[in-house]
């Protein structure tokens, strides 16, 4: 079998760590004890092995290793992979990459833009691999190289922080902001025109049916990333004619919307 691309791990990171268990279970047959070793350890050293009732009697210290070393290297590649994904995408946004990639060179090159390049890096890492989240951190690297990010530096520092703390769902949904529909609330209790009382369930309702999303799962999904960016405060609802509520994001909100929109949505 043909080793996976990058693109393969991102996409199917459950086929590629069942592969790669395939590895693990090499690993684990090479440091297995002889049949009839059990008989022969002494008492005393008993602790140090352990028996799998499928696999067999191991070494513990063996195992261990070899278990982290797997770990390790899977990990690795995994990490490469997202890497390489999100320069790829970035790349790929101009039919000339040539100032793309003087682009990313400067950023590189600089104290403040590397710094941010890293904290790019480390969103990815903390999350399992999602070609969603490498699309939007992708607009956010484009983003950032196009701007004076040296001057900029707390603003691009303090829009990826708030990124980290986002489901790549939420963003995606704050993203598609303009797809918001508007919607009817039975009853209301207001602040002013912004809407104090619950409108979750309404909303994600509409919203699972613009999208045509009838899977109670997706749904529930949905209501889960717009909860995060209402109790975030990126997003809030107003009230506003003909007894309508309109969703709209909030000025936090708005400022991640360069990050994570390509320009010609981000209106």
């Amino acid at each position: 079998m043909s080793k996976p691309t990058g693109k393969d791990i991102i996409l199917r990171p459950e086929q590629y760590l069942v592969e790669q268990g395939k590895s693990l279970d090499d690993r684990l047959q090479s440091v297995r004890l002889p049949v009839g070793t059990e008989e022969i350890i002494a008492a005393g050293r008993a602790k140090r092995v352990i028996r799998d009732r499928a696999l067999g009697l191991f070494k513990i210290g063996e195992i261990v290793k070899e278990v982290l070393d797997w770990n390790e290297n899977v990990d690795q590649e995994i990490r490469d992979a997202k890497k390489a994904l999100l320069l790829s995408n970035y790349l790929e946004r101009t039919d000339e990459n040539t100032d793309a990639i003087a682009d990313l060179k400067n950023l590189l090159l600089s104290a403040p833009g590397n710094t941010l390049f890293n904290k790019i890096l480390q969103i990815l890492d903390a999350n399992p691999p999602d070609p969603l989240l490498v699309e939007h951190l992708a607009t956010a690297l484009e983003h950032i190289v196009e701007t004076d990010f040296e001057s900029l530096f707390e603003e691009h520092k303090y829009a990826l922080a708030q990124i980290g703390q986002l489901t790549p769902q939420a963003l995606a949904i704050l993203a598609d902001r303009k797809s918001w529909p508007l919607i009817e609330l039975n009853t209301s209790t207001s602040t002013g025109s912004r809407v104090t009382s619950d409108w979750l369930f309404e909303f994600t309702s509409a919203y699972a049916d613009s999208k045509k999303i009838i899977d109670p799962k997706y749904q529930a999904r949905i209501r889960f990333s717009i909860n995060e960016l209402t109790t975030t405060r990126m997003m809030e609802a107003h009230l506003v004619e003909n007894g309508l509520t309109k969703c709209t994001v909030t000025q936090m909100g708005q400022m991640l919307i360069p990050y994570i929109s390509k320009p010609h949505n981000a209106d």
